[in-house]
């Protein structure tokens, strides 16, 4: 890891419980091992985007939260729509996004990045499909270090794809 991304990682879990530096520090390494290197956001919430500027995305984030709620984790947040296969984690991250902007913010956006097939579909119990572009990072929630190894599955399917689309348009 190159020594600014050492340095923007460590000032994160400086931030963080230390109960929480392990799964972080794993996924960020992980994340650059990718080609994806942390940006600080300009917020007030301190938060890191990883970038890979050889696909011009950003695959992850991590934030902190408000520390008014200490029994509340950072924060994570992922593209993942490459993969159909993921748990119930990135399931209810997907429905909390269409649920919480009451199915406003769902379809495809228009933005000409792709077909309006790189997004999300959440099925309903119902049979019921919804879209979410996959534009967004969708946050994910009850996550453990029992989940760690999903999460990296996840992101390497999703840069194996970003990186596909690359290599075969050249």
């Amino acid at each position: 890891m190159k020594e600014k991304s050492k340095l923007l990682i460590d000032e994160f879990l400086e931030a963080i419980p230390a109960q929480y530096h392990a799964i972080f520090s794993e996924l960020a390494e992980y994340a650059d091992a990718l080609g994806y290197t942390p940006k600080r956001n300009k917020t007030k919430q301190l938060s890191f985007d990883f970038v890979k500027s050889k696909v011009k995305k950003t695959v992850m984030k991590m934030e902190v939260h408000d520390n008014s709620i200490e029994s509340r984790p950072p924060g994570l947040r992922f593209k993942f729509y490459a993969s159909d296969d993921y748990s119930n984690i990135f399931k209810d991250g997907i429905k909390r996004v269409i649920e919480e902007f009451e199915g406003k913010y769902t379809g495809c956006y228009g933005c000409g990045q792709c077909n309006g097939s790189e997004g999300y579909t959440y099925v309903y119990p119902d049979g019921k499909r919804i879209f979410r572009c996959g534009t967004e990072l969708i946050a994910v929630y009850n996550w453990n270090e029992g989940h760690l190894d999903e999460m990296k599955r996840l992101l390497k399917v999703q840069d194996d794809f970003w990186m596909n689309r690359i290599n075969a348009v050249v």
